[in-house]
């Protein structure tokens, strides 16, 4: 693959073919059975037609979370995931592009290099990459592929909304204390989660974060060490120089080389798998849902590497759970009601679509500050109680190349904007429109910039202050968190259900209402997931 290097800002061989037939699952009875309860089954080739009970589509948060429920309760599913795996070998060459030598494995199906806003786009190789961006109508959003959706480029921050930016987010009808006490701990225990040791935070890989945590308590703005789902075994292992640097060096975005992320195809598909009930089919491409007389068709595209389409398949199923993320699951959802192949979906397919309230923003500092180095983020900052344009979650995290001096953080807030889908026909897909030059936006932003001003207010010497306020810029054009196309209360029930179909469901964050109240979605996304799951096995699994 062709490889670039240059400095970026981050701110706006397939399995041959079964033979052909229907099939009722993978593999004979009995090599299924010899399966179940020992390692993890090897992802199976997709016959041309399939009859299993359960599909899910896509392989993140939600997902992974319906995968594992299912398999554990003895579901024959399949989970199809558009994107490849990515496995870490120990004593081997990581799997994934870095940002300092960007090629296609970084970018899904492109060739450019997206994600960089400020410089040249360098040609790339086209590949099934890590990471889409998506150019809408008035806003860039970014969402993931592989097996493991959002974890394997996330922060691996896990962080749960407090109770009462949640209660104005969410339907009364979800009870916070329970899932406080019940969901949101089942998530953090399953991904191994917990937040970073003393003596990482004080090594000089991790400057940036002290600097910060500095900064935010001369300011009075509560911080918190975040759960992340981070090995921090491996973490001290990149400090030790015994695995290849990644953590450390501000590598998040494209994954992790030394294996330090607890991604979800370490724990919830891995356990899936193992069950011998559930198996996984990579780099198969869902393009169109139809509703059957008793049930679901799905049609799947298997691909190469370089998106090449190689072989179409028809999958029927009983109960189909959607976990695309929001932008797949509400484009398949908007593209089947334009079709009419799921006619009885309701109005509200497509609408209550957020960003999660993100902003991106940088100050500088004037002194080294450490922002290249030491990751994933760690530490958070809760402006809630000071900030006249209402609550504010920053977090800082660090990104290769950046300048020495200057911190970069993502902020989260209460949505007060909503977008929505509708299917264009020129382009033969839906298109998400976006008020970007609303009033609700520019609040958003300002309530950042109150912050960083806040922060950057704190900057030592004291001559450097002023620079540092001036030096603030925030940015409301992108987001890496959407939420929303097929909303709890509106196009579902609280538990995924979709309205007017039996056996239909959606668990990822299609179903949150614009956005997961001040925090990363990744957490209540799983936590929601994991109490829609209760309820569907318990009363609509036969």
């Amino acid at each position: 693959m062709t490889k670039t290097t240059r400095r970026r800002l981050i701110l706006g061989g397939l399995a041959s073919l079964a033979a052909a037939g229907l099939s009722s699952g993978f593999g004979t009875a009995k090599a299924k059975d010899a399966q179940r309860g020992r390692s993890a089954s090897p992802d199976q080739p997709l016959p041309p037609r399939l009859k299993i009970k359960a599909v899910v589509i896509g392989s993140g948060f939600g997902g992974s979370v319906a995968a594992y429920h299912l398999g554990k309760n003895k579901v024959e599913t399949l989970v199809l995931e558009r994107g490849r795996r990515w496995d870490v070998k120990p004593g081997k060459p990581g799997p994934f592009a870095t940002s300092t030598n960007t090629d296609g494995r970084a970018l899904w199906l492109s060739e450019v290099d997206l994600l960089v806003t400020d410089g040249p786009k360098n040609p790339i190789d086209r590949y099934t990459g890590i990471v889409e961006r998506y150019n809408e109508d008035g806003i860039i959003v970014w969402a993931s592929s592989g097996v493991g959706g959002g974890s394997l480029v996330y922060n691996t921050v896990l962080l749960q909304p407090s109770k009462t930016n949640f209660q104005k987010v969410f339907p009364s009808s979800i009870a916070y204390d329970e899932m406080s006490r019940e969901y949101y701990p089942r998530v953090v225990e399953m991904m191994d989660a917990g937040p970073i040791p003393d003596d990482i935070l004080t090594s000089p890989s991790y400057l940036g974060a002290r600097v910060f945590l500095e900064y935010a308590k001369r300011a009075g703005i509560h911080t918190e060490r975040i759960n992340t789902a981070t090995n921090w075994h491996v973490v001290r292992r990149e400090l030790q120089g015994k695995v290849e640097a990644s953590a450390i060096a501000g590598e998040i975005w494209y994954g992790g080389n030394s294996g330090y992320k607890n991604s979800l195809d370490k724990n919830y598909l891995l356990q899936a798998q193992r069950s011998g009930y559930v198996d996984i089919s990579p780099l198969s491409n869902v393009t169109d849902i139809r509703e059957l007389d008793k049930g679901y068709e799905i049609s799947v595209d298997r691909i190469s590497e370089d998106g090449t389409v190689v072989s179409k398949h028809k999958i029927e199923c009983q109960y189909l759970f959607f976990g695309a993320g929001s932008m797949g699951t509400s484009s398949l959802l908007v593209s089947a009601k334009h079709k009419g192949t799921l006619s009885r979906l309701n109005s509200e397919v497509g609408r209550n679509w957020g960003n999660n309230g993100d902003t991106f923003g940088v100050f500088n500092t004037g002194s080294p500050a450490g922002s290249s180095t030491g990751g994933p983020a760690h530490p958070v900052g809760l402006d809630y109680e000071d900030n006249p344009y209402g609550p504010q979650t920053v977090i800082a995290f660090p990104q290769a190349d950046n300048d020495e001096d200057a911190l970069i953080f993502l902020g989260m807030a209460l949505p007060e904007e909503s977008g929505y889908f509708d299917y264009n026909t020129n382009l033969n897909r839906p298109v998400l429109h976006w008020p970007a030059k609303s009033e609700a936006i520019t609040r958003l932003e300002e309530r950042m910039e109150y912050t960083l001003k806040r922060l950057a207010s704190e900057v030592t010497p004291v001559s450097a202050r002023q620079a540092a306020i001036e030096s603030v810029k925030v940015q409301v054009g992108a987001t890496a968190h959407p939420c929303g196309g097929a909303v709890m209360g509106k196009a579902c029930d609280d538990y995924g259900r979709v309205s007017g179909y039996k056996g239909l469901y959606v668990v990822d964050g299609a179903l949150i209402p614009r956005g997961t109240a001040a925090a990363n979605p990744a957490l209540t996304i799983a936590a929601i997931a994991e109490r829609c799951m209760d309820r569907i096995i318990k009363e609509d699994i036969r």
